[in-house]
């Protein structure tokens, strides 16, 4: 695939010690034995092991989402072939840019954060990349009606661990609804594989299988 011309690499100046550095967080998506499905794909930024990104304004979360794809695409070697790597985007995102221009339809999964309005025009522009290629994900999912609307359009819901615990079992039910994939986020001990596994989840993100690895593109990677 020939791409145009590239998205950016960025960090907020306060927290780069290194300038633009070409560093992404990934984090593997597995099935119950343990076989990778995927990666998600994760802002960092250099010497900063989290942060609180789904905080930030929309503006300044579109810059990471830039960043990661400008660092896991633009960059050698490719840190998610042949599994599709799964990137959050912000409404403003989707409906600003043409994402087809940056990155494969075919690799990418589009996650839909959790502050995404879902009015008309976004619903039209995620028809329009599905029939692009893009897959889509409803990262997550609590219920709420912006995203239940959205479940028509859903390849993949995604459920944190610490939701499900709050709103119990019938959180899965209703991310059930659309007939998307299942995954489980949070999976952090032998105990919350065992009860997602349970109630149906198809796949699982969490340090249980796997922590973030940072990658500074090729040089070398670490465990945060």
């Amino acid at each position: 695939m020939t791409l145009a011309a590239g998205p950016r690499l960025w960090h907020p100046p306060h927290l780069s010690r290194h300038g633009s550095a070409a560093i992404v967080g990934r984090q593997g998506i597995f099935t119950r034995a343990g076989e990778v499905r995927g990666h998600e794909l994760l802002y960092r930024a250099p010497g900063h092991e989290g942060l609180p990104i789904d905080m930030w304004p929309p503006r300044l979360q579109d810059r990471a989402t830039e960043h990661v794809i400008a660092a896991a695409f633009w960059r050698d070697p490719d840190i998610t072939a042949p599994h599709p790597a799964f990137i959050n985007f912000t409404r403003t995102y989707l409906l600003d840019h043409d994402l087809a221009r940056h990155c494969d339809p075919a690799r990418v999964v589009i996650e839909i954060v959790e502050s995404a309005y879902a009015d008309v025009a976004l619903a039209a522009r995620l028809s329009e990349l599905k029939r692009d290629g893009f897959r889509v994900a409803v990262d997550d999912f609590a219920a709420t009606e912006s995203q239940l609307s959205l479940l028509p359009l859903a390849d993949y819901v995604k459920v944190d661990f610490r939701d499900l615990v709050r709103e119990g079992p019938a959180l899965v039910e209703a991310a059930r609804r659309g007939g998307a994939t299942l995954i489980a986020e949070r999976v952090e001990d032998a105990e919350i594989m065992e009860a997602c596994g349970d109630l149906g989840f198809d796949l699982f993100q969490g340090w249980w299988f796997e922590r973030v690895i940072v990658h500074d593109r090729g040089e070398h990677a670490a465990l945060v």
